[in-house]
């Protein structure tokens, strides 16, 4: 077992994606990336919500002790940089040497390292991604994390410990999300407060759109809610959209596909809205990728 004494948000956060504690090992880290990416979503209601008292306080608190509170009972999960921040807070607790990096001026996610072993591993449980175990970029520099027409692949750049994140959606290779990264960089959470000011102004990715993402491997699909449009996918990639008519159907969608019925979508809604974004006006909302 871990050396020291777990605190007890870091027990309460194992608890809730139901992994037990273990000596930090790669299996166990599989193990909690899996469970992590299956239990808690990759959603912006909890954005929406704290959208005004952020441009209050004008910067975003790093708090693990928070993110366990509102997982049970807002089963809220967040973006990169609340999800990876709390799992960057965990890992350490648990024994690994874990720390972030930055992703194309935008996205963070984690370089972890097992006691005893030289070698970092890519973690991310907050891209809504199928990361369901950490990337080995030093050893493993054509490895795929794929799942139902989902791809992606962390490619070595031209200097050492240097990457390039790149996505693929059915075949279709997102320019957008061409990251570059640099595991030589060390960050702390308050170097990213600059790219969190453009993370939350009015009608960016995550202000003008409804978002809820999760994986379940259980029943060998995934689902995102993107505004009021359901896109199903099973493990083949085969997939369907359903157009959802009205709040309430997104609530049922929420409660009953999603297994979140304390997540607070109908605020993140009226949020929405005050911001001037009207999901059910329209019935051709076009689905962005997240």
């Amino acid at each position: 077992m871990t050396h020291k004494p777990l605190p007890q948000w870091a027990i309460n956060y194992l608890n809730y994606i139901q992994v037990p504690i273990q000596e930090p090992s790669h299996d166990y880290l599989t193990m909690i990336c899996t469970a992590h990416l299956n239990r808690i979503p990759f959603e912006n209601v909890s954005t929406l919500i704290n959208y005004k008292t952020y441009h209050k306080q004008k910067r975003l608190q790093q708090d693990e002790k928070k993110f366990v509170e509102h997982l049970f009972q807002h089963h809220m999960g967040g973006t990169c940089y609340v999800i990876n921040s709390s799992l960057n807070q965990l890992l350490n607790q648990l024994g690994f040497h874990s720390r972030y990096t930055f992703l194309g001026g935008d996205h963070v996610a984690l370089l972890v390292r097992v006691p005893d072993k030289q070698e970092e591993l890519y973690v991310d449980c907050g891209n809504g991604a199928p990361f369901f175990e950490p990337i080995r970029l030093e050893t493993d520099p054509h490895n795929v994390s794929s799942y139902g027409g989902i791809e992606v692949k962390l490619r070595p750049g031209d200097e050492p410990g240097t990457y390039t994140y790149h996505r693929a959606v059915d075949g279709k290779l997102l320019t957008e999300m061409n990251w570059p990264f640099d595991t030589r960089k060390t960050y702390r959470f308050d170097d990213f407060q600059e790219a969190i000011e453009r993370y939350y102004k009015p009608n960016s990715l995550f202000t003008a759109y409804l978002r809820c993402q999760i994986w379940q491997l259980d029943q060998q699909r995934s689902l995102s809610l993107v505004n009021n449009v359901l896109s199903i996918r099973n493990s083949l990639g085969e997939g369907k959209k359903v157009t959802l008519a009205n709040r309430k159907e997104v609530r049922e969608v929420i409660d009953h596909e999603f297994h979140l019925p304390k997540l607070p979508v109908e605020k993140a809604i009226d949020v929405l809205e005050e911001l001037g974004v009207h999901l059910f006006e329209s019935q051709k909302t076009e689905e962005k990728t997240i």
